[in-house]
């Protein structure tokens, strides 16, 4: 049986493989995603919006694969621009065929990001496991806002759709949070020592369901699932409805965000997550 998983998957890749190979010849959309810019860039000028500054910026990942979502109203995308986050080299859902040269496989773990992946089979009445995490890309910094919570826009997408749902390949991102007044369970930094909690799930779940391909789909919680096969404007196999992050703070304290996205159990099909441009408001 997991032989045969395992056959089917890297066929899977290797058509996929072909397919961007054939991309050059093709013009399928408008959309882009730029690179090269600076943390600073990435977080001051693209994520963050009214009411809220931001400093102590950090990244754990490759390069590529943190990018700007451009041009995505002419592919008819919910986003025009926005902050793009891949375990794979980010152009690569504007249709291009770039690989990730510096995508850092197994040499980063993260427990937060591994027991979200690994809380969601029992949520969903599945029993697979996901054994480890590749191709980590993590953006963290503190903040301060001016307001009593914060929030931002965001969009969560992949190529494990569909063949790959309740299977050990649930790639996995979380948005975790800490700081004055948030008691959490997932690992935060020395300076927010009451842990912190990930603010992203699926809308009204409780105990909160964290959104991966196996816990949106064409099957469950469909509602907030957009299939994208063929390719429409963005080259991803499926991706969600805009999903809204948001929590409760404390105007003028200081609070630490990690921003995190990865592969779960081998290094293969992109996931990414895509936070609307000036959206992190206070």
């Amino acid at each position: 049986m997991m032989f045969n998983l395992l056959s089917g998957r890297v066929q899977t890749l290797l058509y996929t493989a072909l397919f961007f190979a054939l991309l050059p010849g093709l013009s399928i959309a408008q959309l882009d995603v730029q690179p090269n810019l600076t943390l600073d860039e990435y977080v001051n000028e693209v994520l963050l919006g009214d009411g809220v500054s931001a400093f102590n910026i950090t990244y754990t990942g490759g390069a590529n694969q943190l990018g700007k979502l451009i041009n995505g109203a002419d592919s008819d995308y919910a986003f025009d621009e926005g902050l793009v986050m891949s375990t794979a080299n980010a152009k690569g859902i504007g249709c291009s065929s770039a690989v990730c040269m510096d995508c850092l496989g197994t040499s980063v773990t993260d427990s937060s990001l591994l027991a979200i992946a690994n809380s969601v089979p029992g949520l969903i009445g599945q029993s697979f496991e996901v054994t480890s995490l590749y191709d980590v890309s993590i953006l963290e910094f503190d903040f301060v806002a001016s307001g009593d919570s914060i929030g931002f826009d965001y969009i969560f997408g992949s190529d494990e759709y569909n063949n790959w749902i309740n299977t050990p390949y649930n790639d996995v991102f979380g948005f975790f949070l800490s700081g004055p007044g948030i008691e959490g369970p997932f690992e935060s930094p020395a300076a927010f020592p009451n842990g912190a909690v990930n603010i992203a799930g699926v809308p009204g779940s409780d105990p909160n369901l964290p959104i991966t391909v196996s816990s949106v789909n064409a099957e469950l919680n469909a509602e907030y699932f957009i299939p994208n096969l063929p390719y429409e404007g963005i080259c991803i196999n499926g991706y969600t409805q805009v999903f809204h992050a948001g929590h409760a703070v404390e105007c003028g304290q200081t609070y630490h965000i990690k921003l995190a996205i990865a592969d779960g159990s081998d290094a293969g099909v992109e996931s990414v997550v895509i936070l609307d441009k000036n959206s992190f408001t206070s």
